[in-house]
């Protein structure tokens, strides 16, 4: 036991400096600072030392520490690996001291996170999970908002608890947006996703000292298999390997970048930089060392090592894009299977780079290639443009089948093993479904069906010791299906691009997945959760319109998205109808007609329908072109609402729906597309306002005689994206939202100037909305950043933002909350109170 010399220095026996010395064997980063150190040692021998007897204990053994100085001070560590004997029990002890360092909010009662010791903010993660308490840390939202996203997010690799698994899926949804982010858009974004897995009692706690909170949201897009993101980069191809005994992912992309990163945290290890765009990869181990095999579109075909980032072999031959490269083992030897636009299989030994063999057969374009064993010789399986899968013999280079059945472009093949026998499983362009298909006698066994668009990439995968295949594509899902019953096991939504690439691997011994495509950014699943179910359901596509509306005495939201109009409770969510619209939705109004709620809706292939909202039933059609309709809205036609609609053609029409539908009230081309409509009061009377393709903003009378433009206002924005209509100091106002402008116009309507500009947005504007309350008038944006503001219309001085996770695409105000159309979910938020 420690004794005071009368020098003033102590006296130690082994067990007290192992007392000491035991700390820094458990610390995390660079190190301990003294002050931590201190609270340590207490804590894990129970004896009370102080801060003075570890500076001297420092001083003594100095050779024995690694010293360094960062930002929040100087800390400490051992030099070499310390005693870790008992860490469990260690760590549960080391959490629950640094738990108690934190302090506490006085009025509240709450820890107070704000103040928390560095160490403790990057840092309790790694000791908590250790500890196996992470998730009971977690408990405290005020810890999701400050901890660092880095070190908790590496903890929450670690399978912890079931009660934590909601908590880990909403931290991890939007991590590769909040990571970054200033600690109040943290707090917006993991409320919103909170709220988006149904947990609204968390999203207010998340929200406290925030403006607005949200009160529900729809969760199709988050899903608790997602481990991260990774942003800004398409992907085009994509294979996994094991750098240094950790699985990493290897993709290329059209910017002829081939990315080298940790499938554990996202961080990048290396970029190679190809001649040309990268369209097709796979890796190898070449004598003993990781490897990858890159195809470009100029037919460059080369071997890169993963280690060094060295070229190993340019691979020449090839003419014309490489669509499709495999590495697969013959003879012992590592080779690579290529094929592309000039229709011949092509194969390659990967220690000498000689060409092995070249095989015709295929054409046109091959695009997939796999590998299986049939009648226990090695096979390749490839698939193309001319709709056939064929199999090769690698051992003789002979044609062995030509599978027959698909009605258009094999886009991708995988192979794997059912009750034993081998099995191709294909993707194909325009069939929305992937086949299966028996190796052995060419045979097809099932038609996997459930996308609603094109199926370009799949991939072969054992879960639970049963044989499963991955699926993607045009409809930005990655759909599990068991092989052994043909069934769809999972859906993993999230994606905001179409899906062209999968890989898949093992962590610590669970599968994952990789999928991407080169307009969406790559994510890493764990597969092992992927049968975990999944948040509320709502649209299963984009968001495109929100309006609100009073359905038997209480507020409502419809919402057009996918080819679906839903209409929500504003109070607490609840879908109340789904009404098939048939056609992609992609503008919708509404309003009262004779005291019944009515949308009038708009979409493509020229599809427009009056529906009412309270039955359920659509009124009527609207016939008119075959072009998109661009925009609708309700316009008042003496005394009465009637819908208009604006399409593609550049044609407005307004329909009058107690008269013949056949014949519009009104039809009038216009010299460019009308964007956006809206009802509008100028001088007493009601007038259409539009916003058109050529940036005029134009008042329509629809009435009378005269003529029907009444004014016309040349905006200067490139064109007109987005209007809203509102009522500023008396005076009837638009305010304007231009193609890819980063401002909004503010105009007064009575005599055709600009009021105000609306700037500062970091990014273009792509929705524009008003609303009024206590006398006062805020305008209500959102672009493409993912951010919400808030601006005082009056004096045109923004107020407040809100951080979303995801681009939102519409936004509409209902009485006091805002209704926000982001990606395929709906978010409304409601003022903090």
């Amino acid at each position: 036991m420690a004794n005071s010399s009368e020098a003033g220095g102590l006296t130690l026996d082994s067990d007290d400096e192992a007392a000491l010395l035991r700390p820094l064997a458990f610390a995390e980063g660079a190190g301990l600072p003294l002050a931590l150190w201190v609270v340590l040692a207490r804590a894990l021998s129970g004896r009370p030392w102080t801060a003075q007897d570890v500076s001297v204990f420092r001083d003594r053994v100095g050779e024995l520490l690694v010293e360094t100085r960062t930002a929040a001070g100087v800390v400490y560590r051992l030099r070499a690996q310390g005693d870790r004997s008992g860490e469990r029990q260690t760590q549960r002890a080391v959490t629950s001291a640094l738990l108690a360092e934190v302090p506490r909010d006085g009025e509240s009662g709450h820890r107070d996170w704000s103040a928390a010791a560095p160490y403790i903010v990057d840092h309790l993660a790694t000791h908590a999970v250790a500890a196996g308490v992470l998730d009971e840390v977690m408990e405290d939202a005020e810890y999701l908002v400050h901890a660092a996203p880095r070190g908790l997010l590496r903890a929450l690799n670690i399978p912890g608890s079931s009660q934590g698994l909601v908590r880990r899926s909403i931290y991890r949804a939007s991590v590769h947006v909040h990571a970054t982010a200033s600690l109040p858009e943290r707090r917006d974004i993991l409320a919103v996703d909170a709220a988006r897995h149904g947990e609204t009692g968390l999203a207010r706690e998340l929200s406290r000292g925030r403006p607005w909170q949200p009160r529900w949201a729809t969760g199709t897009m988050v899903h608790p298999a997602l481990r991260f993101t990774r942003t800004g980069l398409g992907v085009d191809a994509a294979a996994c390997t094991v750098i240094d005994g950790r699985p990493h992912a290897v993709t290329g992309c059209y910017d002829s970048n081939v990315r080298v990163w940790d499938l554990v945290d996202g961080t990048e290890r290396l970029v190679i930089t190809e001649d040309d765009g990268v369209y097709a990869l796979d890796c190898a181990m070449i004598d003993g060392r990781p490897h990858v095999v890159t195809g470009t579109c100029s037919g460059s075909l080369r071997v890169w090592d993963l280690d060094t980032g060295a070229e190993r072999f340019a691979l020449g031959g090839h003419k014309g894009w490489i669509r499709a490269v495999g590495c697969t083992v013959i003879d012992g030897r590592p080779h690579a299977v290529t094929g592309g636009e000039d229709c011949l299989v092509r194969v390659w030994d990967l220690v000498d780079g000689s060409e092995r063999a070249r095989m015709p057969g295929h054409t046109e374009e091959i695009r997939a290639v796999a590998f299986a064993e049939v009648a226990g010789r090695s096979v390749a399986v490839t698939g193309g443009y001319d709709n056939t899968v064929r199999l090769w013999d690698l051992e003789d280079g002979v044609e062995r089948a030509v599978l027959t059945g698909h009605t258009s472009a094999v886009y991708s093949v995988a192979c794997t093993v059912i009750d034993g026998i081998p099995h191709a499983v294909t993707g194909s362009g325009g069939e929305n479904a992937a086949r299966v298909w028996c190796l052995t006698d060419g045979s097809q066994r099932a038609v996997l069906g459930g996308h609603t668009s094109w199926v370009s990439s799949v991939r072969c995968v054992e879960l639970g010791g049963r044989p499963h295949v991955l699926t993607a594509g045009g409809d930005r899902t990655v759909r599990v299906w068991d092989l052994t019953e043909d069934t769809e096991r999972a859906v993993l939504t999230g994606h905001e691009g179409y899906v062209d690439v999968l890989a898949c691997t093992e962590i610590d011994g669970r599968p994952y997945a990789v999928s991407g495509g080169h307009s969406a950014s790559p994510r890493v699943w764990d597969l092992g959760d992927a049968l975990l179910p999944a948040a509320r359901k709502g649209h299963t596509g984009t968001v495109q319109a929100v309006a609100a509306v009073e359905i038997d005495g209480r507020q409502h939201v419809v919402t057009g998205g996918d080819t679906t109009i839903r209409v929500w409770d504003l109070a607490d969510g609840a879908e109340r109808r789904t009404l098939p619209h048939g056609h992609c939705v992609e503008a919708l109004a509404c309003t009262t007609v004779d005291g019944s709620p009515h949308a009038a809706v708009g979409g493509c292939c020229g599809a427009a329908r009056v529906w009412d909202l309270a039955a359920g039933t659509g009124l009527r059609g609207l016939p008119g072109s075959d072009y998109q309709v661009q925009a609708v809205a309700w316009a008042d036609v003496n005394g009465r609402p009637h819908a208009v609609t604006s399409d593609q053609d550049r044609t407005v029409r307004v329909w009058d729906l107690d008269e013949d539908v056949e014949h519009p009230l009104l039809t009038d081309r216009t010299r460019s597309g009308v964007r956006a409509m809206q009802s509008v009061t100028v001088d007493g009377r009601p007038h259409l306002l539009t916003g058109s393709e050529d940036a005029a903003l134009r008042l329509w009378r629809l009435t009378g005689r005269s003529r029907r433009v009444t004014a016309t206002v040349h905006t200067g924005h490139h064109w007109i994206r987005a209007l809203a209509g509102t009522v500023l100091d008396g005076r009837p106002h638009a305010l304007t939202v231009g193609g890819n402008d980063t401002a909004v116009q503010v105009w007064d309507l009575t005599d055709g100037t600009l009021r105000s500009t609306l700037q500062g947005h970091p990014s273009g504007v792509l929705a524009v909305a008003c609303a009024t309350r206590d006398d006062r008038t805020d305008a209500i944006t959102v672009d493409g950043s993912g951010t919400v503001h808030v601006w005082d219309l009056a004096s045109a001085r923004l107020r407040e933002t809100v951080a979303l996770p995801t681009r939102a695409q519409c936004v509409t105000a209902a009485g006091p909350d805002l209704v926000i159309g982001m990606g395929d979910d709906v978010v409304v938020l409601d003022r903090n109170r």
